[in-house]
């Protein structure tokens, strides 16, 4: 999966930002995998938290906004200006990157 400036490796559950390795826990890995799947469309929490943790997840949705948050930080990607992952206020977040 080719984005600009992202690198996305799914057999090898890797992501490289230009030249650099970006370490990921398995969740954030498993969270851009779920955006990169449709690049553009708006997923809200509750099919993020679906399609990673699984429809038996029991909890606070907020904890998708951790993990983007937390993504985020690893791919020095900035909330204010997104280059990888943008946030839908009031519904959710979608992959902004453009596909390669």
């Amino acid at each position: 999966m080719a984005f600009e400036g992202v690198l996305i490796d799914p057999g090898r559950r890797e992501v490289h930002r230009g030249h650099r390795l970006v370490e990921l826990t398995a969740l954030e890995f498993d969270l851009l995998v779920a955006l990169a799947s449709a690049p553009g469309r708006v997923f809200t929490r509750r099919q993020l938290l679906e399609r990673v943790w699984g429809f038996d997840f029991f909890g606070d949705e907020r904890v998708v906004d951790v993990h983007i948050r937390n993504l985020r930080k690893a791919l020095g990607d900035d909330s204010a200006a997104p280059t990888v992952i943008g946030t839908v206020r009031g519904v959710g977040y979608k992959m902004v990157a453009a596909p390669r």
